[in-house]
C-alpha cells in the first residue's frame, strides 16, 4: 500500500514538473513569437527607409507592389529603372525663394541626380498631357498660391511628384519595349530630356537647348539655357 501511495505521489509530482516545464515552454514561445514580431517590423520599416531615401532594393520587387503608381507591368521591370525623389530644398530668398526637388534615377547599375522645380514637373505634365490623354489620369500635384512653403505641404507634393515620375516611367516601360531590351541612360535622355543630370555642349563648346519634338513617348525638352530664368510666380515655387 505504501509503495502504491510513493507511486501516487512521485507520478503526481512528475505531472505538476511536466505541467510547469509547459508554462514554461508557452512563455518563452510568446516571448519568442513577440521578439520575431517586433525584428521583423524593425526589418520593413527599415528597408521602407531605405526605399524611400534610395528606391527599391534591385531584385526584391515585392517591396514596391503596394506603390499605387506601379502595375503588374512595371513590378515586372521594376529592376530596369528606379526614380525617386528623396529630397527637396529652399533656394533664393524672401519672396524669390522656391524649393528644387532632388530627383534620383537608377538604371540597372547606372545613377545620377537631377534637380527640378515645380514648374519644371508642371512644364512635363502639360506637354505629357498634349502627346497621350491618358497622362489627365495621373495624379499630378497642382499649384498652390498660398502655403506653398509649409514643411508638411512639401512633403506631401514631395511623395505625389515620386509617385507620378513613376507612373511616367510606368508608361515608358509600356510604350516602348525596345527600351526594357536595352535600357540605358543614353536611351532615356533620348527620349525624356526631362531626366538630364548635365546641359549638352556643341563643338564650340556652349550650351545648345534640347530639342522637343516627339517621338512615340514624347521628348520633353527644357528651356534654352542662354534665356534668364523668370522669377518665381505664385503659385510656382
Amino acid at each position: 500500500m505504501g509503495d502504491i501511495e510513493e507511486l501516487a505521489a512521485s507520478y503526481e509530482r512528475k505531472l505538476i514538473e511536466v505541467a510547469e516545464m509547459h508554462g514554461e515552454l508557452i512563455e518563452f514561445n510568446e516571448r519568442l513569437y513577440r521578439s520575431l514580431m517586433a525584428k521583423d517590423h524593425l526589418i520593413i520599416q527599415m528597408r521602407q527607409e531605405l526605399i524611400d531615401l534610395r528606391g527599391p532594393v534591385p531584385g526584391d520587387l515585392s517591396q514596391t507592389s503596394d506603390d499605387p503608381s506601379l502595375s503588374d507591368f512595371e513590378t515586372a521591370h521594376r529592376a530596369l529603372i528606379n526614380v525617386w525623389i528623396p529630397s527637396v530644398f529652399l533656394q533664393g530668398r524672401a519672396a524669390n525663394a522656391y524649393h528644387v526637388y532632388q530627383v534620383y534615377i537608377r538604371i540597372l547599375d547606372n545613377e545620377w541626380n537631377v534637380y527640378r522645380r515645380y514648374t519644371e514637373f508642371r512644364e512635363l505634365h502639360n506637354h505629357l498631357r498634349s502627346q497621350f490623354p491618358q497622362v489627365d489620369t495621373f495624379n499630378f500635384p497642382p499649384k498652390k498660391a498660398i502655403g506653398n512653403k509649409d514643411a508638411k505641404f512639401v512633403e506631401e507634393r514631395r511623395k505625389q511628384l515620386q509617385g507620378y515620375l513613376r507612373t511616367v516611367m510606368n508608361k515608358l516601360i509600356q510604350t516602348l519595349p525596345e527600351f526594357t531590351a536595352s535600357p540605358t541612360k543614353e536611351t532615356l535622355l533620348s527620349l525624356l530630356p526631362f531626366c538630364q543630370d548635365t546641359p549638352q555642349a556643341n563643338d564650340g563648346g556652349a550650351k545648345t537647348p534640347r530639342s522637343k519634338t516627339s517621338s512615340r513617348f514624347p521628348r520633353l525638352g527644357r528651356r534654352n539655357t542662354q534665356e534668364a530664368r523668370p522669377e518665381p510666380q505664385s503659385g510656382d515655387l
